[in-house]
């Protein structure tokens, strides 16, 4: 049943495009396709909304409504919906906006700029402006950025009943209730209520009797990474998010937990190698040019630092030109071997696995399997030497293996050691680390293999 299912799936997918391509006499294609969309789940529609030309889309988006282009909008790229957004008609884009969860309208109002944007925010009522506006205040990579406004709370001092009354009128407006929070007159955040609880309780009982005060909350300025290691900790479904007073202002739900996590697991890895953290392959390319020729021309000037040492060995490998075929391989190795390292680095201090006080032993750990694999690489590489080029005798493959040794061990060492200095200087760990790491083990590596060869060249030579 299931690869029947996948099977049909495909067939829908095929049919969308003939949807686009081929619209029915009496609809025109903008018809065909919002027809197609009001039938498939919101993430099946933003998948075939994103095929189309903002312009195209933006017809589309017209003709459905609100509520279910605001969901459709919502699965897409925020820079592609903004894009959607600001071909439509200014009432309509404010209408479909309005539409959405708070955290995903202004998500998408973050890539509209200019003046648009105000225009946008002024179409709507006062209160979905006012909360905009809040929402805005925080930065997009906070607590407060990815949060919603839609929170399920009870005063303290209401009853069960008057508690149920009310639970029940906000089913509607809600999108979903996670947890029901506890706050004061002045909304400040002080319990969780379970529902088992609040069922059994007696009618005429306060809320602030069968409360449960010890609630786990994160403030408003918390970075986001931060909070998705607090909630996967705890395995909420949710947590509430409170100002500098401890008031209650809103709550993130742990589909915006999943975001988070693929957009910083994304970043890390872009930053890795230099290039722009929100950067994509619809981005244009004065984005993308801007965002890595500095990194690239750093990378530049470290690639001098390994072009002087070789330099400096001009004459010995002149002599002895079969060095040349081996330099690649003894830096390649020690660049694999560093950023094997610098993975499982970037991973702890992303998850919060590590610390300072942790480094030494995490050094040492990494300096005994860098010696461990330079041994065995090592070996492996002298022998292969030895057995191509014997006319050169056992010391051109030792001076091989020797150098893979020292550069596997320094690798290990400075792939983790990297991510720390770039953590403690006040830089993102990920930002770039393997151009520095990949730096010292390619002029380390040529250092070494080219000086061991130049110190025993009489006796390969020989």
């Amino acid at each position: 049943m299931a690869e029947r299912y996948e099977d049909d799936r495909d067939d829908d997918r095929d049919d969308d495009v003939d949807v686009i391509d081929a619209p029915p006499a009496n609809e025109s294609t903008s018809e065909a396709v919002a027809h197609r969309i009001e039938d498939l789940p919101a993430p099946d529609g933003a998948r075939l909304l994103s095929k189309l030309s903002n312009e195209s889309a933006a017809e589309v988006a017209e003709i459905l409504d609100p509520d279910t282009a605001g969901d459709i909008l919502a699965e897409m790229d925020p820079t592609q919906a903004a894009g959607v957004i600001g071909d439509m008609e200014e009432a309509e884009a404010s209408m479909v906006l309005a539409a959405m969860d708070p955290d995903d309208r202004v998500d998408i109002l973050e890539h509209v700029k200019g003046p648009l944007h105000d225009r946008l925010i002024e179409e709507m009522d006062p209160e979905e402006r006012s909360e905009v506006r809040r929402l805005e205040q925080y930065p997009p990579d906070t607590a407060g950025g990815i949060m919603t406004t839609d929170v399920t709370y009870l005063l303290e001092e209401m009853t069960v009943e008057e508690a149920i009354a009310e639970l029940r009128r906000l089913k509607d407006e809600l999108e979903q209730m996670f947890y029901v929070y506890t706050v004061d007159r002045r909304g400040h955040l002080i319990g969780v209520l379970s529902m088992r609880d609040l069922i059994f309780a007696h009618p005429d009982k306060r809320i602030g009797q069968i409360m449960r005060s010890n609630v786990t909350s994160v403030p408003a300025t918390m970075d986001q990474e931060e909070v998705a290691r607090k909630m996967r900790k705890y395995g909420y479904l949710a947590m509430p998010v409170v100002d500098e007073r401890n008031r209650l202002v809103g709550l993130i739900t742990v589909d915006d937990v999943v975001d988070v996590i693929s957009e910083e697991a994304t970043e890390d890895v872009q930053k890795m190698f230099g290039a722009g953290a929100e950067e994509k392959l619809t981005s244009p390319w004065q984005y993308s040019f801007k965002k890595r020729v500095w990194w690239l021309l750093v990378n530049l000037g470290t690639a001098f630092m390994a072009a002087f040492v070789v330099g400096m060995f001009e004459d010995t490998i002149t002599r002895l030109s079969i060095l040349a075929a081996y330099m690649p391989i003894v830096a390649g190795m020690g660049g694999n071997a560093s950023a094997q390292a610098m993975a499982v680095a970037i991973r702890g201090i992303a998850l919060g696995e590590v610390d300072r006080r942790l480094l030494k032993q995490i050094l040492y750990r990494e300096a005994i399997v860098g010696m461990l694999t330079g041994v065995v690489i090592g070996l492996v590489t002298g022998l292969i030497a030895y057995g191509f080029h014997h006319e050169h005798g056992i010391v051109l493959g030792i001076v091989i293996a020797a150098a893979l040794f020292v550069n596997h061990t320094l690798a290990c060492v400075t792939g983790v050691g990297v991510p720390f200095i770039m953590k403690a200087l006040g830089f993102d760990p990920a930002q770039s680390a393997t151009i520095f790491a990949t730096t010292v083990t390619d002029v380390v590596g040529f250092f070494v293999l080219l000086g061991l060869a130049w110190m025993f060249m009489s006796r390969i030579t020989g």
